[in-house]
């Protein structure tokens, strides 16, 4: 999942038109697409700290290259679309919201209510306020839907599940913290937004202790692997036939 890898896309291999602001609303494209093709080893010297190193990453040859599309990819392009639009109309108001974000998990009816008296339409998705370029939603479609409530917290979503809380940074290379269901949704919060994971991994002043942290699941290669491992943690029955429908 850490390796470089470099192709460039076409209209024609995307069997769609795009104009120069596909740069700018592209990350909140949540579609995937599939790329085939012959990848060659790229590379290039870069000085640093007075030394020469190479950096190196694999490019495809434009001539190998397949590309398949969702059938729904023209829908969530003009989706997101709108969405960037929506976010610059409303620039002010949501940059409001972040500030609050950056120093206290807010759930997520109440930032509809919050959305709603800053006279943002109701039909906005409040979870794109904390949504990052490179965050997958697989992760977040997969604990959003086990959840009874959701919570945003700086970069973060913090999910109510059934006998847990799950806090989730839905980007490779992160983890996914698991802890025991609290008494107080409210205490915890309160605890968990004036720490950091740090605190929580080397249970430093007995953080981990006192918020109940139960481990963490690293977002590897197998998304399934990792689904598995969260539904063990957080105390879902796992029976094989759903098992084969995720």
């Amino acid at each position: 999942m850490r390796r470089k890898l470099e192709f460039w896309l076409d209209p024609a291999a995307l069997h769609t038109l795009w104009d120069r602001t596909w740069n700018q609303w592209k990350h909140l494209l949540g579609t995937k697409i599939e790329v085939e093709g012959t990848f060659v080893q790229s590379g290039k010297y870069r000085k640093r700290r007075g030394e020469w190193e190479l950096v190196s990453w694999e490019t495809a040859l434009p001539s190998r290259l397949e590309v398949k599309l969702p059938r729904d990819f023209q829908q969530q392009t003009e989706s997101a679309k709108a969405t960037y639009h929506r976010f610059g109309q409303y620039s002010r108001s949501l940059d409001q919201i972040r500030l609050r974000l950056e120093h206290r998990a807010v759930e997520r009816a109440e930032l509809q209510r919050m959305c709603s008296a800053l006279r943002i339409p109701g039909d906005f998705d409040v979870s794109q306020i904390s949504w990052r370029a490179d965050y997958d939603t697989f992760f977040y479609r997969q604990l959003s839907r086990r959840s009874r409530r959701i919570y945003l917290f700086q970069d973060e979503y913090i999910f109510d599940v059934e006998k847990a809380v799950v806090v989730e940074t839905p980007q490779l290379g992160h983890a996914t913290y698991v802890f025991a269901k609290p008494r107080s949704m409210d205490n915890f919060l309160a605890l968990y937004t004036k720490i950091t994971k740090d605190d929580i991994r080397r249970n430093r002043n007995n953080a981990a202790e006192r918020l109940g942290f139960l481990g963490r699941v690293i977002h590897g290669t197998n998304p399934k692997a990792w689904l598995k491992e969260v539904r063990q943690r957080i105390g879902e029955r796992i029976d094989f036939a759903s098992t084969m429908a995720e």
